[in-house]
């Protein structure tokens, strides 16, 4: 049995009915015929003003040294296969049963192609790949594409290939995998034109003005409705934030007060624009910069401060706490090779810990570092 990694309130059971089927580390290693009745309806997506379901398997790859005759592959909605590309090589194509002829479509094996580029899509043995199935019923007969790539994030769309689907014209109706392989995990969604995010990059802060929630979505599909983030406190979901989707890809807002405490871990589950849950593996820390240590001399106080490598940061400055208005100070910063250099421009932190160094000859005497990114 597989969680939907895009709503954690589904499962499938996958059963193979001709050879034999164990977990590995968390993979279904199989050999025969895996197959679950997984059910993905349609619905309408606005950008592409088509009637879409999408299927995304992540699988570890199995090359066949001769593709599926037309008996083994029996009826089905659609398919991708791995042809080896020489007796004893390691590498192989992408195949996929369908035709490229949308006037009498006559169902083969045929190169799975690039949409863009026009070439074929190359695979290793034993490499894993998520692979989505996004079907378009919005015609007769139906056309699907497919996103491969080695991570999520990462797919490249295929040409489109015609499909018969005559036992069901409104939905996927299930999966099989035929042959020998492993299947990882699994997710669908109605009405996605492109892969499927599994997750949604998250982070917590704590900031003067308060608990900063900052939400990446991975392939976001609509510029409307809303991204809910619950935490769960207590025993229970507590709603703990909301922030209108967009389609930028990136959001920073604020944390409802009260609620979430600084040092503190919680699980989070962000509702997404189209109401699909992701629910967080792990539970994340409230994070807030602290001051490590602070010495003196008569030019310059040097400041050391937990940083996230890779993140900007940037000093500022005012003559009072209550400023209203901060602006950028001109410090010492790390740079590669262990020197500093002089600016007010926001810095990179190469570590988990940061020094720098701020010049005393200043009428302002009040600091803040902020995280930029």
């Amino acid at each position: 049995m597989l969680t939907n990694s895009i709503d954690s309130t589904k499962n499938a059971t996958f059963t193979n009915s001709l050879g034999t089927a164990s977990v590995t580390n968390g993979m279904i290693v199989f050999e025969g015929q895996l197959d679950a009745d997984i059910i993905v309806t349609t619905n309408y997506n606005a950008t592409s003003g088509s009637m879409l379901a999408s299927l995304q398997l992540l699988v570890q790859v199995k090359l066949f040294d001769d593709l599926p005759a037309s008996n083994e592959v029996g009826i089905i909605q659609g398919a991708v296969a791995a042809l080896r590309d020489g007796t004893g090589l390691t590498t192989g194509k992408y195949y996929v049963w369908g035709s490229t002829n949308t006037v009498a479509p006559v169902m083969e094996w045929v190169p799975l192609k690039g949409s863009t580029s026009g070439i074929q899509f190359a695979v290793d043995e034993d490499s894993t790949n998520y692979i989505t199935f996004v079907f378009n019923y919005s015609a007769d007969p139906v056309t699907y594409q497919v996103f491969v790539g080695p991570s999520s994030v990462t797919q490249v769309a295929s040409m489109p290939i015609t499909t018969l689907t005559p036992d069901s014209s409104s939905q996927i109706n299930g999966v099989s995998l035929l042959g020998t392989g492993a299947l990882k995990t699994y997710a669908s969604a109605s009405g996605d034109v492109g892969p499927l995010s599994s997750s949604i990059g998250f982070s917590v802060y704590a900031t003067a003005n308060g608990m900063l929630l900052v939400l990446d979505p991975v392939n976001e599909q609509a510029s409307s409705g809303n991204f809910t983030v619950y935490a769960w406190v207590n025993g229970a979901w507590v709603k703990v934030g909301e922030v209108a989707a967009n389609g930028s890809g990136h959001y920073e807002f604020y944390a409802d007060p009260g609620i979430l405490q600084v040092g503190q871990s919680y699980t989070f589950k962000v509702i997404d624009e189209l109401g699909n849950p992701h629910e967080l593996a792990q539970a994340v820390e409230i994070k807030t910069i602290k001051m490590g240590s602070i010495t003196m001399t008569p030019d310059y106080m040097t400041v050391t401060f937990n940083s996230e490598a890779g993140r900007l940061y940037q000093v500022i400055s005012a003559e009072s706490l209550t400023a209203e208005t901060w602006t950028a100070t001109t410090i010492y910063y790390p740079i590669a090779g262990g020197d500093f250099d002089y600016g007010s421009d926001p810095f990179t932190a190469a570590t988990t810990t940061t020094t720098i160094r701020i010049p005393r000859n200043t009428t302002k005497g009040f600091f803040k570092i902020r995280k930029i990114n």
